[in-house]
C-alpha cells in the first residue's frame, strides 16, 4: 500500500494468479481507514475501484473500520457499503466499540446481507457462544442514553494532540531520511528507516527504554526489515517526545 492505502490496481493480476494456481479466492478484506500498521485510508476512488473489482471477480469485500470515527484531520470518506448503489449484498461493514469507547468492552457491530449475517452468527457461536451480555447492555445503554455522541469529541480531541506530539518529536529527533506520513487519524505511524534493520534496533531500543513493533512482523514473507510501527494512543504527549528521543538515540547508537 502507498498514503492512499491499499494499491487496489494490483488486486486483479493476484486474483487470476491465484485462480490459475487453484486457489479459491472467495473475498478481499481490507482496513479502509488509518489502517493498521501503516495509518493510511484508502481513497474514496481506490474504494471504488475495488467494489467494481469485487463485482467483476464475484468476490465480498470484508470492510473492517475499527478506526474510521477517529479523525483527527482531513474530510471524511463514504464507507464502501454506502457506496454500494446496488445494494449487492458483497459488502460486510465491520466497527467496534474497542476502539471509540474502551477495550475492555470486547463489543463491535457488522452490518451486511441477512443471510451472511445469519452464517457469521454461527460461526461466532461455534468460536465463543456470544459476546458478554453484560458488556453489550452497558454499551446499549451508554449509546442509547447518549453520551457516545458527546465522548466521540474529547477522545479525538485527546488523541490528535497525541499524534501532534509524536509527530513534533519525529520530526525533531530522527535522521533527516525517515520516511512517514502523518496520519489523519487511528493510532499509529508507521515509519522507514532505510539501511536500518528494526529487528535489531529494537533491542538497541529497549535499551534506550522505548519499544516499537518492528517491520517483519506485518510482512508475510518477513521483509520490511527497514519499517517500524508506533503508537501513541497510551503515552502522554510530554512522554511521546521523550520516546521519540529515545528513539533516535537508539537509531544513532545502531
Amino acid at each position: 500500500c502507498d498514503k492512499d492505502g491499499l494499491c487496489v490496481d494490483m488486486i486483479p493480476a493476484v486474483i487470476e494468479q491465484g485462480r490459475k494456481d487453484g486457489h479459491r479466492i472467495k473475498f478481499i478484506y481490507t482496513i479502509v481507514n488509518f489502517q493498521n500498521p501503516s495509518g493510511s485510508t484508502l481513497s474514496e476512488d481506490r474504494r471504488a475501484k475495488l467494489l467494481d473489482i469485487a463485482e467483476k471477480y464475484d468476490l465480498i469485500i470484508f470492510e473492517d473500520d475499527p478506526y474510521g470515527h477517529l479523525r483527527y484531520t482531513g474530510d471524511h470518506v463514504p464507507t464502501i457499503f454506502s457506496m454500494d448503489k446496488k445494494q449487492s449484498g458483497r459488502v460486510v461493514y465491520a466497527c467496534s466499540f474497542s476502539k471509540i469507547l474502551a477495550p475492555g468492552t470486547r463489543v463491535a457491530w457488522i452490518v451486511g446481507d441477512p443471510d451472511l449475517m445469519q452464517k457469521m452468527v454461527m460461526i461466532k457461536q461455534g468460536t465463543n457462544l456470544c459476546s458478554s451480555v453484560v458488556a453489550q447492555a452497558l454499551v446499549y445503554e451508554y449509546c442509547r442514553l447518549g453520551h457516545l455522541d458527546g465522548f466521540l469529541p474529547k477522545i479525538i480531541a485527546h488523541y490528535g494532540k497525541k499524534r501532534d506530539a509524536m509527530e513534533a518529536g519525529f520530526k525533531k529527533y530522527l535522521p533527516s531520511n525517515t520516511v512517514y506520513n502523518t496520519p489523519e487519524g487511528g493510532f499509529f505511524f508507521w515509519l522507514q528507516v532505510p539501511g536500518i534493520d528494526s529487528t535489531e534496533l529494537f533491542m538497541k531500543a529497549i535499551e534506550h527504554g522505548v519499544a516499537f513493533v518492528t517491520g517483519p512482523s506485518f510482512f508475510v514473507d518477513g521483509s520490511g526489515l527497514d519499517f517500524m510501527r508506533t503508537c501513541f494512543t497510551f503515552a502522554q504527549p510530554e512522554e511521546l517526545e521523550e520516546g521519540a528521543k529515545r528513539l533516535g538515540a537508539a537509531i544513532k547508537a545502531l
